[in-house]
């Protein structure tokens, strides 16, 4: 029924119950797309994203998942030309890295390659940039939260992150198809 849940993790929360798990779990197996925000790229060690507060308690959450082979976002993935043509993915800040499902290499000559479940659709993304955080907007329709470090289109960009990430959950990799690289080429001016 929805086709992605988006999960800031907190470091006050408990860790979910083995039921929830398992819901969780079963969802990612049937196509859904959980985007995990640990919402701490700032607070990241130099060169140890992985070693944050927040990237620990997500780990303890996944530890009890069936998760796929992770990698950084691919430049060629899908997910940067769903919608709009993007090379990063911020949120509130713009130093993290956004993680996708590692997809093998698609052969399609090869009649014994694996089928791909969900179109083509990681089960799981993984960011540090608060996406909501910068989504967020008062009720005069003033951002709630500050931008780091506050570039003049980071909440555009923000914004159009969030909506290349929405339409990737709908619709899938029909933007993977042969037949747009003529058009994307010309609108990337090259």
């Amino acid at each position: 029924f929805f086709p992605l849940i988006y999960w800031p993790v907190s470091l006050t929360a408990p860790k979910p119950a083995r039921a929830t798990l398992d819901r969780i779990d079963t969802y990612m197996k049937r196509g859904g797309t959980v985007l995990f925000d640990t919402r701490d790229a700032i607070e990241a060690p130099p060169g140890g994203a992985s070693q944050s507060a927040g990237m620990v308690a997500l780990r303890a959450i996944l530890s009890s998942l069936d998760v796929p082979e992770l990698e950084p976002l691919p430049s060629d993935h899908v997910l940067n030309k769903t919608f709009f043509l993007l090379r990063e993915f911020p949120g509130r800040f713009t130093n993290g890295q956004l993680w996708v499902e590692a997809l093998p290499a698609d052969h399609a000559d090869d009649p014994n390659r694996p089928a791909r479940a969900g179109d083509g659709v990681s089960s799981i993304l993984i960011t540090s940039n608060d996406l909501a955080g910068a989504w967020a907007m008062r009720p005069d329709g003033q951002p709630m939260l500050p931008l780091v470090p506050g570039e003049p289109r980071q909440r555009e960009f923000a914004f159009r992150a969030g909506v290349n990430i929405i339409m990737y959950a709908l619709t899938g990799n029909y933007k993977a198809d042969q037949v747009h690289i003529p058009a994307l080429l010309e609108r990337l001016g090259q």
